[in-house]
């Protein structure tokens, strides 16, 4: 029986859509990332299948090409990079995969356990229907909504992200404008939060990507109420002038309306102490307190309504909130404990 005393070698296959770094853009490459320097810190031996431009502590990387996607795509370099995994599994102790139903058709070809993280929430009928037909392998989320909804897989365990939480500013005061960080998508909702913002009176600061896919939209409902007044567009915010900017924020708006596994952006406000007025969809009331650290609501009446009480929100709660829950240790603690049942019972 191997113990926690006993170090381990662990493969990590992390997407290649964004770098994989505690700092990186992207809500997996950012929790791998800190998963990754966590487990090294604790003496684990880790390989790490990611982009070349990732930057972690990992012992070992190993990259089929140099950087994460930008308007190209590669399924070979998928496939290649998760396949790089598995044909050294004799070198290690268990795989764990981050790259959703795509790792699964490599799962039981060889001896070595594999943990498959699910952290996604849409999935096409042809995606569910693969999760189907590889059901028994090993699955790990990061919210409970998504193990609910995808009840029949073989769940090891749900992680929710974690984060370093001495890693955020916090202000004494509350600024005075509101705070939409996201994709400007009419999924991400990004209508709504103007709309939000000019009946209310209140400024908004817009921090997000754009896609040429959405570009009918944004004329249409984006674009035409940019004024740098009461509507201002920073463009996409990263690193520390990202984290600045929530700290500087009344709230966050976060009126996606498309299932949420766990969002980065939501914990990482409130560990700035900003609260967050989200739609009701996945896991957001599992990371949000209502009433507490922010408000979960249904339509823009009700986030209209929440962005007038939010200064009834103690600000320090928000913060102390994800204490228990979503911190970095805590993360990797579960993750941990996975992997050793996982190789126990393997023996």
């Amino acid at each position: 029986m191997l113990n926690k005393n006993k170090k381990i070698r662990i493969a990590i296959v992390s997407k290649l859509w964004e770098e994989t770094s505690p700092k990186s853009r992207g809500g997996t490459g950012s929790s791998i990332g800190l998963l990754v320097d966590e487990l090294v810190a604790r003496g684990h031996q880790v390989t790490l299948f990611a982009t070349a431009n990732s930057r972690t502590k990992a012992q070992k990387m190993i990259s089929v090409r140099g950087s994460h996607y930008q308007g190209d795509y590669s399924e070979t370099h998928e496939y290649e990079n998760i396949a790089n995994a598995f044909r050294r599994a004799d070198s290690f102790d268990i795989i764990h995969c981050a790259v959703e139903q795509k790792s699964v058709f490599f799962g039981d070809l060889v001896d070595t356990p594999s943990l498959h993280s699910i952290r996604y929430g849409e999935f096409f009928d042809h995606e569910l229907k693969l999760l189907k037909n590889y059901r028994n392998l090993n699955y790990v989320t990061n919210s409970i909504a998504l193990k609910k909804k995808l009840p029949f897989l073989n769940w090891q365990g749900v992680v929710h992200n974690g984060l370093n939480l001495d890693d955020f500013t916090r202000q004494e005061k509350a600024g005075d404008y509101l705070l939409y960080l996201d994709r400007l998508s009419p999924q991400k909702g990004i209508d709504l939060a103007i709309q939000a913002a000019i009946k209310t009176k209140k400024k908004l600061i817009i921090a997000g990507r754009i896609s040429t896919t959405d570009a009918e939209f944004l004329e249409k409902k984006v674009y035409p109420f940019i004024d740098n007044k009461l509507i201002e567009y920073q463009g996409e915010v990263l690193g520390e002038k990202k984290k600045k900017l929530i700290a500087g924020a009344y709230c966050l708006l976060h009126p996606n309306s498309i299932f949420e596994a766990c969002s980065n952006t939501i914990l990482e406000s409130l560990a700035s102490n900003i609260p967050v007025i989200a739609f009701d969809r996945g896991s957001n009331s599992e990371l949000i307190r209502n009433a507490e650290t922010g408000f979960i609501v249904n339509n823009l009446s009700e986030m209209i309504n929440s962005i007038k009480k939010i200064h009834k929100i103690d600000r320090s709660a928000c913060s102390l909130s994800l204490q228990k829950t979503f911190s970095i240790g805590i993360m990797t603690d579960s993750y941990e404990d996975i992997y050793y049942s996982l190789i126990n019972k393997n023996k």
